[in-house]
């Protein structure tokens, strides 16, 4: 349980006090927290002040003044105080929080620096002079001669002096230079080593060589690695271990391990001939790949171009395709444009596009062209049988053959109807209309 606070009286101040009386009596309360409160960290909480008193109002009677006897008797009285009873034990003490040092230089505050006039340079040469003396032109034209032949002088010096860098920098930059050139040498010289042409036209020819003469060699008894050592001699060491390590051989041996001996160092001579210059066989070797490409480029190319040519010829001769077809009307000249058109633009699309989102539209315009041009035949049929039953509806006439007048064969019998009974001619007229009303 926290120790309670203990609080001083409230003290009582007289009318008759005098200021010195109520200063010491506030200084007495002050001193009473000051024992019990505990101390204040950092900038204390500024004192509120005192609220306003009402002024003190004068007595009714007058009060007399103390004669000099009492005054020099006389002590000031004290108004009552209590002074609280110290605490038994220690108030708690007070943990002190430590503010970040970010917090601290933030609010750091700089002492401003007075800022120094800037002094005012003078020019040497103004460019309006203005002289108010003789004596002062006579001074600034000696400066300026002066100055002129101060710069002339220094102008002459540096061109005397030979230009370029001092001796310790030329030095570096001279075994950069021969490091840089060794390192492209060794750059080189494993292009070529790697190179597909070098490696198809010597290393796999002279470790076939190699392999043929080291398979004689262990088919007669002896041991590979002898002959790879005598090889590795030169001069006539080399032959001494050579005669040494076919002692006893099969003359046909000997025959085959020394063709294939000199075919692999004729190998080897080619191999040491094309690394002597390696930058040199290198920019060869690029050359030659560029070459080769392009001309496969260019081949592949001429095959896309008959691949292209191959299926116009199909589309327009098996197929039948309408839009790709041409033709002889003169009327129609704007039918055959539109044929060139096509063929123009599925050409760009095909050899020379490089857009790939054309192409990828024109992948999913591709299929629809069958189903569209099935489509197109069916309401081109539906479109014929209307117009047909159209003209048998509304386009036929009558002839001469339908008419039920006197005819026969184109022929008119007027005549003959006239010199026959009424009722015979009304009678076949009669059956013949009925005849064909049946039919």
């Amino acid at each position: 349980m926290p120790d309670p606070v203990l609080v001083p009286p409230t003290p009582t101040i007289n009318q008759s006090d005098s200021p010195e009386q109520i200063a010491h009596t506030t200084a007495n309360v002050q001193a009473i927290f000051d024992k019990v409160a505990p101390k204040i960290r950092g900038t204390p909480t500024p004192e509120a002040p005192l609220p306003p008193t009402e002024p003190i109002k004068p007595p009714s009677k007058p009060v007399e003044p103390p004669s000099k006897a009492a005054d020099s008797v006389q002590t000031p009285v004290e108004a009552p105080t209590t002074e609280p009873k110290p605490p038994t034990e220690p108030p708690d003490k007070v943990t002190e929080h430590k503010v970040p040092s970010f917090i601290e230089k933030a609010l750091e505050v700089k002492p401003e620096t007075p800022q120094t006039p800037a002094a005012t340079v003078e020019e040497d040469f103004p460019e309006e002079p203005v002289f108010k003396t003789k004596e002062e032109s006579k001074a600034a034209w000696k400066n300026l001669r002066d100055a002129y032949k101060r710069v002339k002088t220094e102008a002459t010096t540096l061109k005397s002096q030979p230009v370029g860098i001092d001796e310790p920098t030329k030095q570096e930059l001279e075994f950069l230079k021969t490091q840089n050139k060794e390192l492209q040498t060794v750059l080189s010289r494993t292009e070529v080593e790697s190179h597909r042409e070098f490696q198809q036209k010597i290393i796999r020819p002279m470790n076939a060589a190699w392999g043929e003469a080291s398979r004689i060699v262990k088919e007669t008894g002896r041991d590979p690695q002898d002959l790879a050592k005598a090889l590795a001699l030169s001069g006539a060491a080399q032959y001494e271990a050579l005669d040494e390590l076919f002692t006893g051989m099969p003359e046909s041996a000997k025959i085959r391990v020394n063709n294939a001996v000199a075919a692999m160092q004729n190998f080897d001579s080619q191999r040491k001939a094309w690394l002597s210059d390696a930058p040199r066989r290198a920019e060869e070797l690029k050359k030659s790949d560029l070459q080769r490409q392009y001309a496969e480029v260019n081949q592949q190319k001429a095959e896309m171009k008959r691949l292209w040519d191959e299926a116009g010829r199909k589309l327009r001769e098996e197929a039948k395709v309408e839009v790709m077809l041409k033709s002889d009307d003169p009327d129609a000249s704007w039918w055959n444009e539109q044929a060139d058109r096509i063929e123009k633009t599925s050409e760009d699309l095909f050899l020379n596009n490089t857009d790939m989102e054309k192409v990828a539209f024109a992948m999913r315009l591709a299929p629809m062209v069958d189903p569209y041009r099935k489509l197109w035949l069916t309401t081109r049929a539906e479109l014929v049988k209307a117009q047909q039953i159209i003209k048998d509806k509304f386009g036929s006439e009558p002839n001469l053959s339908e008419s039920g007048g006197n005819t026969r064969n184109g022929i008119p019998t007027t005549e003959e109807d006239l010199s026959k009974p009424f009722d015979q001619v009304f009678l076949r007229e009669y059956h013949k209309q009925r005849e064909q009303g049946a039919r």
